[in-house]
């Protein structure tokens, strides 16, 4: 378990120092429209890049796959990596068999690379190769700790049936989650 967690470690360390060269290099059949924006805030240097799709591998085997229609990059004043989605993403995670694991949807997303956190937001549906569904206002993603979080109003469903409530905690494949403050649910009798 320590192992896995120190390789998303490492996986995801490694993302952040080539993610410019990743910008070039990994794009969908379209060329990307790159923009470098010079403003004086504390955050500098922008990159801005549309129609990107983003292969993060860990020793040459795919770990996820990012689809955005804009992405923007920039570095905060810690030269924490930031990328930011703001008009919608998809994200799909792969097992070590390059077999899809789950695909994470979203309006909007923000990757903080040294904190190894994705925020996402607006229509959240995330989903796993089982079917098992979760509908979200917001979800936090930690991939240090194979962890997913929301203080706001959740709905995971599946073929047994629906629960709603707040305050989630989960990994990242639905295998494990906790729900409190529950406010929906209902169960499929005829399974």
């Amino acid at each position: 378990m320590k192992n896995k967690r120190l390789n998303r470690g490492l996986f995801l360390k490694l993302v952040c120092q080539i993610i410019i060269l990743l910008f070039f290099t990994f794009c969908s059949s379209k060329q990307p429209k790159v923009d470098l924006i010079d403003n004086d805030s504390p955050e500098g240097l922008l990159e801005t890049a549309t129609g990107v799709s983003l292969n993060f591998s860990d020793l040459g085997k795919s770990k996820l796959l990012l689809n955005t229609p804009k992405l923007i990059k920039s570095d905060n004043k810690d030269n924490q990596m930031i990328m930011e989605c703001p008009i919608g993403m998809e994200l799909i995670f792969y097992d070590s068999l390059k077999n899809i694991e789950s695909v994470l949807i979203a309006d909007y997303g923000k990757l903080f690379s040294k904190k190894q956190l994705l925020n996402v937001r607006e229509n959240v549906q995330f989903y796993n190769y089982k079917n098992d569904t979760l509908f979200a206002e917001e979800l936090i993603i930690d991939f240090a700790k194979d962890s997913i979080f929301s203080e706001k109003l959740v709905t995971f469903s599946n073929k047994e049936g629906r629960i709603t409530g707040k305050k989630l905690k989960a990994n990242s494949n639905f295998t494990y989650f906790e729900m409190s403050d529950i406010s929906q649910s209902h169960v499929n009798y005829d399974l």
